[in-house]
């Protein structure tokens, strides 16, 4: 998907993972507890280069709340900053692992919260449908 429509849709991918997060859907087989965590860090590192500062000591894939607050009040100057850096092809920015470019990175934490907005969009389906039986959860009955 093109950078721009990621851009676009990201405030509706953060509202998409936080319902399924909220909801009763079953998501401790899920890696989400260890790489929303993650991913919100490395988004907020690079709106750290920008003078937006995001800090959250939630554990877990509760810091998505914390930081869809935080968007919700710097909504306007965040957005700023993402088209920003989607737009500039030749910032870099140092990272633990290396040198990367702040567009690929932007980029694919964009991406991410796609990607976990729609699987947890289908989970959420098919449990509604209770389709397939391995969707069935039964301790959820109880």
């Amino acid at each position: 998907m093109e950078a721009a429509a990621l851009f676009f849709r990201f405030k509706d991918n953060l509202a998409t993972v936080a319902g399924a997060l909220n909801s009763k859907l079953e998501v401790r087989s899920m890696p989400y507890n260890t790489s929303i965590p993650l991913e919100l860090n490395l988004l907020a590192d690079v709106l750290r280069l920008h003078g937006l500062e995001f800090n959250s000591a939630t554990p877990g894939a509760a810091r998505l709340f914390d930081f869809q607050q935080w968007y919700a009040q710097h909504e306007e100057q965040v957005n700023q900053v993402m088209q920003r850096v989607l737009e500039d092809k030749r910032a870099y920015m140092k990272t633990a692992t290396g040198t990367v470019l702040q567009k690929e990175m932007l980029y694919r934490r964009l991406e991410y919260f796609k990607e976990a907005a729609h699987t947890l969009d289908v989970m959420m389906i098919q449990q509604n449908l209770h389709s397939p039986k391995h969707f069935s959860y039964p301790f959820l009955n109880a």
